[in-house]
């Protein structure tokens, strides 16, 4: 099999002659510039012999789209980047933004990024580009205020919304158009501590269905729904009409066997945790990886952690997980 046959099989849950895998990192600095960044994405997908690749822009470019100045330095440190000052203070700041167009600066380096991104790896080996809620996107932008306005000020919060949803989906079709194979759709606020089932659905589900259906729209093949973090609203997400599910497993409920008990049958992205790596645990990775390809009578499964991989980064401990995977041949 080549690594396009490999991932369509494991996306229809056929055999397999090894489970699809891939990993990604921070490229602090670098995932400011579209060309660097797509040559560094290429080596590295090259260096581990990656089956698909997800692209690893900075995780703020929508909040940048909007004016939001960001500080980058806690990255190299294993942190996270932050957003300096917010767009959104007032409730009355959300019918206020405006609709971005694509030609926008941090939205046009991130195209040209992916469409630079897909040429230089060939049709062989599928890109996902990453694509934030609109809710997701929301909470950043406001520095946290988007789930308190969606009680106090649900109104505002929706016209907001509407703005960030149109912005999402043109920003989801153009990706698909410029050669990615599908979006990896990344809702960071649905989990219990931040909204719970009846809110989301509300102010987060039907943005996150439409970024979805946009990229459809536009021909992908290989969605993944990326539910990030713990006590995630799993029955939610994982009704989603996507191509593969991707979540924290290992770290917050459910486990893979029980997801596949309660009669869950979408394809799984997923099944290592990130930490184990970072650790260079290759005792724990090893067993993530057995577990995982038991669980799923190793059908329907590609094999990546659920989030991106923190600093620091051991390349010897990579080319060890990228080699174990490889290298998996179960009865």
């Amino acid at each position: 099999m080549n690594r396009l046959e490999r991932v369509q099989a494991a996306l229809a849950c056929e055999p397999v002659d090894r489970p699809p895998y891939g990993f990604w990192t921070h490229l602090p600095g670098i995932d400011l510039d579209a060309a660097r960044l797509t040559e560094e994405t290429a080596a590295f997908a090259l260096r581990y012999d990656l089956d698909f690749v997800k692209s690893m822009p900075n995780g703020f470019y929508m909040a940048q789209a909007w004016g939001c100045p960001v500080e980058f330095g806690d990255i190299e440190r294993g942190g996270v980047a932050k957003v300096t000052r917010a767009a959104v203070g007032a409730a009355a700041d959300w019918s206020a933004l405006p609709t971005i167009e694509l030609a926008q600066a941090d939205l046009a380096r991130e195209l040209h990024h992916l469409e630079r991104l897909g040429a230089a790896l060939g049709p062989d080996r599928p890109v996902l580009a990453t694509v934030f809620s609109p809710l997701t996107t929301a909470n950043k932008l406001s520095g946290g205020l988007s789930s308190a306005h969606a009680g106090s000020h649900p109104d505002e919060l929706l016209a907001g919304l509407a703005i960030l949803t149109e912005v999402t989906c043109a920003f989801a079709r153009a990706a698909i158009e410029r050669g990615c194979a599908g979006i990896f759709l990344a809702c960071q606020d649905a989990v219990a501590g931040t909204m719970d089932e009846t809110r989301y659905r509300v102010f987060g589900e039907p943005g996150d269905r439409a970024g979805r259906a946009a990229a459809r729209a536009a021909g992908s093949r290989f969605d993944v729904l990326h539910a990030h973090g713990e006590d995630i609203l799993f029955d939610l997400l994982a009704g989603y009409p996507v191509d593969a599910l991707n979540w924290h497993i290992g770290e917050t409920p459910p486990a893979i066997a029980d997801y596949r008990a309660s009669g869950g049958t979408r394809p799984i992205l997923g099944g290592l945790q990130r930490a184990h790596i970072t650790r260079c645990d290759r005792e724990a990775v090893a067993a993530d990886l057995r577990r995982s390809m038991a669980q799923t009578a190793q059908r329907g499964i590609l094999i990546s952690p659920a989030c991106v991989i923190r600093y620091p980064i051991d390349e010897a401990m990579l080319a060890w997980v990228a080699d174990t995977v490889r290298g998996y041949r179960a009865a």
